[in-house]
């Protein structure tokens, strides 16, 4: 039972590394974002994030599932002390994701027109798209490097990769489009994402170098290796399992990329002209969009960490392991997740006018943030359907899903007292079916029986306990300007959050056990009397 622990340990001090280099990432990716809405206003930031999903969609396609698939396969070799296959492994990888990104590169740099004016009928993303093809060929690189590290729990090289590519998006994107703003918005935004290809390059260049210094110190030789199996069946087998993960993220991406052009048409089709609808967009993608996205981005870090440590489990038939890092994972990230959704959607005009110095997409986060909860918590049940190889379930799930949000965007975006809204609406409705088609399917899978007290119960009594306090406190503090009006009801609201969860027991010592310095942690809390 101790290995058992401190394999779970080790879960959670790769999840800690990620979640912190993520939430860096996303510091340094406001320092980028922010300051380009000012460059680049609505207009521009139309062009640029749908030159930006473009190539996202086509990056999700071709390589979404491999990182995933190469971790698993690296970790199930790993436990078995296979070693010498792990790098075998990840050569067959490498050479795949290398033919993928050239593809992908050729695919966007010489279709750019013909992605920007047919398909997205934006014709000015047009040098958008070719400026970000590059970054297609080295982010395929660096999946082959990040699932061989994650494969065996080393979340560092990620760690240091994801702030490498983040540094270079900053420095290199924000430069070239302040330079470029005068020669057209259009070249401003290409500018701007040409930063994602040289970020990409940045990211590259650090996986390469760690995987220089630490391949030798990571692999050994096996009596078992001589039985391992050949290229081909390593290949075949590493595309059987990154297929259904690849369809399963490549559906709901592509129902973006459809969701991206049906709101251009539909807002026309409810009698928008072509510039007013791509404001709407650029307003709707460009603003709302990034601050929704923030609080999954960093619950990332747990699915990253979760499918190996489910997957070395499964491949030791340690079945009681998987479950409680199962739902550990689950209630880590309806603690973060929960309180964002709810203060975000409370707090948005705030936060809004705080970070952009605007309020026109308040609505449209007031609802998506709503989702924020629900997609934190498909991240999470999607990797860990997908390490216990049930990776067709979250396909199907996510199939049905995006095709509900088709079909309400449709007809709620052209509702011209609708409009942009029927987006949020679409996609919180989305991930709730999705959700609830994953739990159904872990429950029966797994066989797992999830404690509702501690997963939803006393979150829920906590949370809702800080909303009436953020409904109080929010129009006290509004005329003390943008900084006062937002950052105190959110410093309040933290400090209430923490406080209910302590009354309602809603965090234990094993919690607080996997979280690295456990023992002084919890000599301190059993001192405040905050676990007993």
């Amino acid at each position: 039972m101790s290995s058992n622990n401190e394999k779970s340990k080790s879960f959670m001090h790769g999840a800690i590394i990620l979640l912190i280099a993520n939430a860096l990432v996303k510091v340094i990716g406001a320092v980028f974002k922010i300051p380009l809405t000012y460059i680049l206003d609505e207009e521009g930031m139309g062009y640029f994030s749908t030159s930006y999903q473009m190539y996202t969609w086509m990056f999700i396609v071709a390589t979404a599932g491999l990182p995933v698939a190469i971790s698993k396969m690296v970790s199930e070799s790993h436990a078995k002390g296979r070693d010498y296959e792990v790098g075998r492994i990840f050569k067959v990888s490498f050479k795949l994701l290398l033919s993928i990104g050239i593809i992908g590169f050729l695919a966007l740099f010489f279709g750019a027109d013909f992605f920007a004016e047919k398909l997205l009928k934006n014709p000015g993303a047009a040098w958008g798209i070719r400026a970000v093809a590059p970054a297609m060929l080295f982010v395929s690189l660096m999946s082959a490097y990040r699932g061989y590290f994650q494969g065996l729990q080393n979340m560092i090289p990620t760690a240091a990769s994801e702030v490498a590519e983040a540094i270079g998006k900053l420095v290199i994107g924000f430069c070239a489009a302040y330079f470029l703003v005068s020669s057209g918005l259009e070249f401003a935004s290409a500018g701007a994402v040409f930063g994602v290809s040289c970020g990409a390059f940045l990211g590259f260049a650090t996986l390469l170098f760690l995987y220089t210094r630490r391949k030798n110190k990571n692999l050994g030789k096996n009596t078992n290796d001589f039985k391992s199996e050949s290229d081909k069946k390593l290949l075949w087998k590493l595309v059987k399992i990154a297929v259904p993960i690849t369809i399963g993220a490549s559906v709901f991406s592509l129902t973006s990329l459809i969701d991206m052009a049906m709101i251009m048409r539909r807002l026309q089709a409810g009698g928008f002209s072509g510039d007013a609808a791509n404001k709407m967009w650029g307003s709707y993608s460009g603003f709302a969009m990034p601050l929704f996205n923030l609080p999954p981005t960093l619950i990332n870090a747990i699915t990253v960490s979760i499918v190996p440590a489910i997957a070395s489990f499964f491949a030791k038939q340690e079945f009681k392991s998987a479950a409680d890092t199962t739902c550990k994972s689950m209630k880590i990230t309806i603690l973060f997740a929960l309180p964002c959704a709810v203060g975000m959607s409370l707090l948005s005009k705030s936060i809004l006018n705080l970070v952009y110095g605007q309020t026109h997409a308040t609505s449209t986060l007031q609802i998506l943030s709503i989702a924020i909860i629900f997609v934190s918590l498909v991240l999470v049940t999607n990797a860990i359907l997908q390490a216990t190889g049930k990776a067709i379930i979250p396909v199907i799930n996510m199939a049905i899903g995006g095709a509900i949000k088709v079909v309400i965007n449709y007809f709620l975006v052209s509702h011209p007292e609708i409009n942009i809204n029927g987006a949020p609406i679409g996609t919180t409705v989305c991930y709730v079916v999705i959700l609830s088609l994953n739990i159904f399917f872990m429950k029966r899978s797994m066989k797992i029986k999830f404690p509702i007290a501690e997963l939803v119960i006393k979150p829920l009594v906590s949370v809702a306990a800080m909303a009436v306090v953020i409904y109080f406190a929010a129009p006290f503090f509004a005329g003390y300007g943008k900084i006062i009006s937002a950052g105190a009801p959110i410093a309040i609201a933290v400090a209430v959050y923490f406080v209910m969860l302590v009354i309602v027991k809603g965090i234990n010592e094993d919690d607080i056990a996997l979280l690295p310095k456990a023992d002084k942690l919890i000599r301190v809390c059993r001192k405040l009397k905050i676990i007993r």
